[in-house]
C-alpha cells in the first residue's frame, strides 16, 4: 500500500457563478500522472476538484504528492496505471484519502472569500448526555 511523504499544492482556482445554497456539492480526486522517482518511490500529480451545483460554483487544486512502498508493488502499481490510466484500489486507496483530507483542508482558505460552502461536513456531534450524568439524572 503506498504510503505518502510529500504533499504540495501547485495551483488552484475558485470561481463563484451564481448566488445561493447549492443543492450538491461533489468531491472528485484524479490522478493525471504517476512518475516513478526510484525503485520505492513515485510521483502522484493530481487535480482535486469540487463542482457546486446547479451551478453555484467549483474549486479545482492542483498538486504533487511523493509516495513510498516496496519496488515490487511500485512495478505492479505502474503496470496496472499503463494500462488502465488509474490507480488500483489496493495499492491507493489510502493516497487518495489523504490527498482528498490534505486538498479539502486547504481549500477552505481558498473559498472562504467567496463565501463557498466547505466541501465536507464535520462530524454530528450528540446533545444527548450520555455517561454518568446521565445515569445519575435518571435514577432521581
Amino acid at each position: 500500500m503506498l504510503e505518502m511523504v510529500e504533499f504540495v499544492l501547485l495551483g488552484g482556482e475558485v470561481k463563484r457563478t451564481s448566488p445561493g445554497v447549492p443543492k450538491n456539492v461533489s468531491v472528485d480526486v484524479n490522478v493525471d500522472r504517476i512518475t516513478p522517482k526510484t525503485p520505492d518511490s513515485v510521483l502522484l500529480e493530481f487535480t482535486y476538484a469540487v463542482d457546486y451545483a446547479p451551478a453555484v460554483g467549483m474549486v479545482r487544486i492542483t498538486g504533487q504528492a511523493i509516495c513510498r512502498d516496496t519496488p515490487d508493488n511500485i512495478r505492479k502499481m505502474l503496470a496496472e496505471y499503463k494500462k488502465k490510466k488509474s490507480l488500483p484500489n489496493e495499492y491507493g486507496s489510502s493516497v487518495i484519502n489523504m490527498i482528498n483530507a490534505s486538498a479539502g483542508l486547504n481549500s477552505i482558505f481558498l473559498i472562504r472569500p467567496f463565501n463557498l460552502l466547505p466541501p465536507f461536513m464535520p462530524p454530528l456531534i450528540n446533545a444527548e448526555k450520555t455517561g454518568p450524568e446521565k445515569q445519575s439524572a435518571s435514577k432521581k
